[in-house]
């Protein structure tokens, strides 16, 4: 173990994990469900202000390491933000997202795949969720389920967004197709990050780069492992195909 692992670690232990500073006070409450293709359970938030006669977008985000970041942690990050700008949030219980020891394992990015192709497809069917504005964001260990499932299905996620994540090239490489390079992506973190994130975040955009995808990067000057999802949320409304003056 790195001398840096170690240090993020016990940090992390320290803060009890990533602190949750967005607002909490939504009209309506998360709850959770339990997929039932793949038995796992996941969170959701749908606004009050949803109504079957019109298309609503939707935010898939990923957690990263256990016990310090977890599907809770997410559905709480985004809800208001998802209140705000109109979106269904989910926040799904992933496995190898281990971002201190681990390197997003492929047997369990595809298992992470199917769970999350599940939760869409039960989506589509209970709501008239926005087919053509589905982003796909992570954070931490969470970078790889987000790379992974994001880049390896264009045809679904709008937008992918990394959030001070992880990543890991080998088990990335010749596993998405060629359209992908099209995707809207944005990576992003601390200049205060731990050293593993930033560098792992500089790989990730060396390699997209390298292959052909054209990115948008941001450091956030004297910000750390902290959690920004107003600057994904920002990025997906720009990409959204019919962009709106404003949020209802």
């Amino acid at each position: 173990m790195t001398k840096q692992l170690i240090i993020l670690m016990v940090a992390l232990a320290l803060t009890g994990g990533c602190a949750i500073p967005q607002d909490q006070g939504t009209r309506a409450w998360e709850r959770r469900e339990l997929d039932p293709v793949t038995r796992q359970g996941y969170y959701v938030f749908v606004p009050d202000t949803y109504t079957s006669s019109k298309p609503i977008p939707v935010i898939v985000s990923c957690h990263g390491t256990p016990p310090f970041d977890v599907a809770n942690h997410h559905i709480k990050m985004w809800k208001k933000l998802g209140e705000d700008n109109r979106c269904i949030i989910v926040a799904p219980e992933l496995v190898g997202t281990d971002g201190l020891l681990g390197d997003g394992p492929v047997i369990a990015m595809l298992a992470n795949e199917r769970f999350i192709l599940s939760i869409l497809s039960q989506l589509g069917y209970r709501y008239n969720i926005d087919r053509a504005n589905i982003m796909i964001t992570g954070f931490s260990g969470g970078g790889f389920p987000t790379y992974w499932v994001g880049l390896r299905h264009p045809e679904i996620f709008s937008a992918v967004v990394a959030q001070n994540c992880n990543f890991s090239r080998g088990n990335l490489h010749g596993w998405y197709p060629p359209e992908a390079k099209n995707s809207n992506v944005m990576v992003y973190y601390g200049s205060n990050d731990p050293f593993t994130i930033a560098l792992q975040s500089q790989f990730a955009i060396e390699y997209l780069r390298e292959q052909g995808f054209n990115i948008e990067t941001r450091v956030l000057s004297g910000m750390g492992h902290q959690r920004r999802p107003d600057i994904a949320m920002d990025f997906f409304r720009r990409h959204w195909t019919q962009p709106r003056a404003s949020a209802p």
